[in-house]
This record gives C-alpha cells, sequence and structure tokens, in this order.
C-alpha cells in the first residue's frame, strides 16, 4: 500500500526557520541610525561649526583654512580651554533647528494645499506651499539665529554671559538708529538690511538640498536594486534557494533605503553647504559687525583676537566687494576646510554604522537545517485486500 502524497516530506526540501525578531531588529536599525545622524551633525561635530563660523568672521586671518588638514591643530589647541570651548552654544544650536521645524509642521497643518484637477499643478502648488512655509519659519526664527551665531563665535575666555549680550544686540536691531540709544554699536546694521539675505541664504539652501536629495537617492536606489539583482542571479546560476537572498526583502529593502536616504540627505546638505559657502561668509559678516565680541586666534588657536572694527559693510554687496579686495575671492571661502572635514565624519560615521549593523543584524541568519524525513504513520483501518484476476492481470 502507498502512501498518501501529503504524508511524506521530501529530503531534498530544506526548511528555514525564520527569525521572528529580524523585523523588529530592521527597524531599530532605521530609527537607531536616524538618531545617530541626526546627533552627530548637530551635537557631536559642532566644534567643527564653531570653528567655521570663527574664522568666516575673523576678517584679519592669515590662515584660510581651506583644507582639512589644517583645522585639526587649531582645534586640538583650542580644545585645552575645555569642553565649554567647543560646544557653546550647542543648545542654542539645537533650539534653532527645533524651532525652525516645530513653525514649519505648524504652518503646513495650517495653510492647506488648494485641491487641483491635475497632479502635476497640484504638486506645483505643494511645491510653492513648502517652499513659502519654510521661509516664513526662517523669518520668525531668525532672531534665534542671530543669538546662536554671537553665542558661538564669542570666546569663552574672554565671555561673561554672552547669551544674554545676544539677546540685547538683537532687541537693539529692532530699534531705529539713534545716537541716545545704540552709543558705540553705531554700526550695527538694523535687521531689515540684514534679515533678507540671511533669510535668502536659509531658503536657498533648503530650496537647493531639496533638488539635490531628489536627484541623488532615486540615482543610489536604483544603484542597490542593480546589485540586489545580480546577487539574486548569482544565486540562481548556483542553484540555491530563494529562501537565502539575505533573510528577507522586506528587511533588506528597509535596511538599504534608510541608509540609502541618510546618504542622500548628507550629499545633498554638503553641496548646498558649499555653494552657499561664499553667501553664508557675508551672512555672518553683516550680523557680527559692531558687536564687541572677541574670538578665539584662528591662526594659531592660542589666545583670542578682537574682530576688526575699523570695516563698515553697509549692506550685502558693500561686504562682498570688500571682502575681494582685502582679501581675495578666497577669502569668501574662509573655513570651507571645517566643512569638508564634517561631512567627511559623517559620511564615514554613517557607512561604518551601516557595515556594524548589516554584519551582527542581516548577516546573523539562523542556520540552515534540513527537515527531518518522517514517513505515514500506520493506518489501523486498512482497506479490503484484492485479489487478482486472472482474466485483467489487474490488482
Amino acid at each position: 500500500m502507498e502512501s498518501s502524497p501529503s504524508s511524506l516530506h521530501y529530503p531534498d526540501v530544506i526548511s528555514r526557520s525564520s527569525n521572528p525578531n529580524s523585523k523588529q531588529a530592521a527597524s531599530n536599525y532605521a530609527a537607531g541610525l536616524k538618531m545617530a545622524s541626526l546627533f552627530s551633525e548637530h551635537v557631536l561635530l559642532y566644534p567643527l561649526d564653531v570653528l567655521r563660523r570663527q574664522i568666516q568672521v575673523n576678517n584679519e586671518a592669515v590662515k584660510y583654512h581651506l583644507s582639512p588638514v589644517s583645522v585639526f591643530p587649531v582645534l586640538f589647541k583650542i580644545s585645552a580651554q575645555g569642553p565649554s570651548s567647543l560646544w557653546k552654544g550647542v543648545l542654542t544650536s539645537i533650539a534653532y533647528n527645533g524651532l525652525v521645524v516645530a513653525t514649519d509642521n505648524f504652518l503646513q497643518d495650517l495653510i492647506p494645499v488648494k485641491k487641483s484637477k491635475h497632479n502635476r499643478t497640484q504638486q506645483v502648488r505643494r511645491v510653492v506651499r513648502n517652499v513659502a512655509v519654510r521661509t516664513i519659519s526662517y523669518l520668525i526664527v531668525s532672531p534665534i539665529y542671530y543669538i546662536m551665531l554671537i553665542e558661538s563665535v564669542q570666546s569663552v575666555s574672554a565671555s561673561d554671559g554672552n547669551l544674554l549680550d545676544g539677546i540685547r544686540d538683537t532687541l537693539v536691531r529692532f530699534i531705529p538708529y539713534s545716537s541716545a540709544i545704540t552709543g558705540v554699536r553705531s554700526k550695527m546694521l538694523p535687521i531689515w538690511k540684514i534679515l533678507l539675505p540671511a533669510v535668502g541664504l536659509m531658503t536657498g539652501r533648503y530650496v537647493c538640498e531639496k533638488i539635490l536629495y531628489k536627484i541623488i537617492l532615486p540615482t543610489l536606489n536604483a544603484i542597490q536594486e542593480a546589485d540586489r539583482y545580480r546577487k539574486r542571479k548569482q544565486k540562481r546560476i548556483a542553484q540555491l534557494s530563494m529562501d537565502d537572498d539575505y533573510e528577507t526583502e522586506e528587511n533588506v529593502l528597509l535596511f538599504e533605503t534608510t541608509y540609502a536616504s541618510l546618504i542622500a540627505r548628507i550629499a545633498a546638505g554638503f553641496f548646498g553647504q558649499v555653494l552657499f559657502y561664499p553667501v553664508e561668509t557675508i551672512v555672518h559678516r553683516l550680523h557680527v559687525q559692531g558687536v564687541r565680541a572677541i574670538i578665539d586666534n584662528t591662526d594659531t588657536g592660542v589666545g583670542v583676537v578682537p574682530i576688526n572694527s575699523s570695516i563698515y559693510y553697509t549692506d550685502f554687496w558693500s561686504c562682498f566687494k570688500s571682502i575681494e579686495e582685502t582679501e581675495g575671492s578666497s577669502g569668501l571661502y574662509k573655513g570651507i576646510g571645517c566643512v569638508l572635514l564634517k561631512f567627511s565624519l559623517l559620511y564615514g560615521g554613517m557607512l561604518l554604522a551601516h557595515g556594524v549593523a548589516k554584519k551582527f543584524v542581516m548577516d546573523n541568519k539562523p542556520p540552515l537545517t534540513p527537515a527531518p524525513i518522517t514517513t505515514a504513520p500506520p493506518s489501523w483501518r486498512h482497506e479490503p485486500a484484492t485479489t487478482m484476476t486472472t482474466e485483467s492481470g489487474q490488482w
């Protein structure tokens, strides 16, 4: 008597036990990598932003620090003053970025997009709304940016209460000039002369980063998809089970798309920072003009120097022409080595974190175990036996 096909397990079929925690591990990885990226950019690598702003506003600096190599010695010497010399203004910086996002989200909900029958028109309206909302957000939070800038460039060895100084100088800028009010701070530009360049810088960089992100991310996704297709093809050629393609395709996609999204955002932020770097240098010069700030010596990293108050910028273009004449075209890129170093470390850190997570989470698969060979259990209910007939020769 033959056993039914459903009761047999063939030895050439290999079963794979799935990991119930793999999906949760992939989700934790995605959230952890995003948090690590934000923490590294806004907190861990914040000292490079501090040094960059000090170099930008130092119009008498001899060393321009156009290369990351020259940044390390200066940063190391300034760190001798203590951790506060490198992370000064970090809380204000976090508050500024958080307020920009919070204001943007509030206005996004407050200003809906008018519906249209055409998808393209709907997309254009959504883009215009997003840019307008982000511009308004930068406009509202711009005083916090000014306070953050003053707090970050002021040297801790020659400062006491720089946060209050920044708030006071911000309020003074909103008051029309008069000698009775401003006194020796007559070189400080009113808020309406620096507000347009500052908001234009932020909005322009935001739009540039969004465009670059939309270009870089599909490119990275296409490269990853081609790599996954190549690996699947190799497994088919090797006559391996398709279940062995990583562990689950869903978790692989979550890993790779999260990593691609972060790398695209880092690349877009880097190119946006480089393209608008001359504008940022001019905006920072206009912000600190007339402020009695003493900064660290960015040439040697030892001692402090005052910001040169003999140069007076009347507006954006006068600052641009003055830098071109006195410091050359490369003066607009003072401190760009800090940007190169920051994004290099940020990319390297994300690459390392992704590799470690993939090694210990994605590649930690349960071993392949062949299913046990079982036979049908004996049945105590037999069908009535038949005898072979001599006429037909069949059972």
